[in-house]
């Protein structure tokens, strides 16, 4: 109703599939009001990005809610399932600020 959680472009919701980096990162861009960011990713990864959620991976990386793996590869993994302890951090770093 609020426009947070929307489906699937085919106008599916995908309930029980899991999320994804760039969807909670687009869930919480979206509760944020969508802002705007210009932030360049410097990821490996960053073609990755979905084109739905680009502006709000961007404001998520610029705002420091989510960054990239820590294992050296220089990856974002934007289309990688979430798992809990990435959520909660994702969520301890947005209430930070």
């Amino acid at each position: 109703e609020q426009g947070i959680m929307t489906g699937y472009e085919d106008g599916t919701f995908g309930p029980a599939d899991p999320v994804t980096r760039e969807q909670l990162a687009t869930v919480l861009w979206r509760s944020a009001g969508s802002p705007e960011a210009d932030q360049e990713l410097g990821f490996g990864d960053a073609g990755e990005v979905s084109a739905f959620a680009r502006e709000a991976v961007e404001w998520a990386v610029s705002e420091g809610v989510l960054s990239g793996y820590e294992d050296g590869s220089g990856d974002l993994g934007p289309t990688d399932p979430l798992e809990r302890s990435q959520c909660a951090t994702m969520f301890m770093r947005l209430a930070a600020e």
